[in-house]
């Protein structure tokens, strides 16, 4: 797996993707919404793994891009705090899993292995 972890807390995204990295998968680690998306320009991930609330442009918008982009790229997007009314609309209508931090390296790693790319370019929850 080659997973890609966004968080604008530098000690959970470099923690996450050196746990990942210590269960034999690649993980590369940006600071922003922004830097991820440059990123996944230039790179192919299987999974994406983002904070929800980030400074300018936030998870959730992150993930939207993304799924346009790549119907068949994992997404996981994390939380710290209670996601409200709106929000919790948006992770439904995207089809991502959302998960309470803290988060560990091998929860993380669990739910990408439950990934299934085919059901994902369906539309449905994977």
């Amino acid at each position: 797996m080659r997973g890609l972890v966004v968080d604008d807390h530098k000690n959970t995204r470099e923690s996450l993707a050196m746990g990942l990295a210590l269960y034999g998968h690649e993980a590369d680690a940006d600071g922003s919404a922004v830097e991820a998306l440059s990123r996944l320009e230039q790179q192919s991930y299987d999974h994406l793994i983002s904070d929800v609330r980030m400074a300018g442009v936030t998870g959730l918008d992150l993930v939207a891009v993304v799924r346009e982009r790549d119907a068949g790229l994992g997404l996981i997007l994390m939380t710290a705090y209670d996601v409200n009314e709106d929000e919790r609309r948006r992770v439904d209508a995207l089809g991502v899993r959302l998960v309470i931090k803290p988060v560990t390296a091998k929860q993380l790693v669990i739910l990408c292995a439950q990934h299934d790319p085919v059901a994902t370019t369906k539309g449905t929850r994977s």
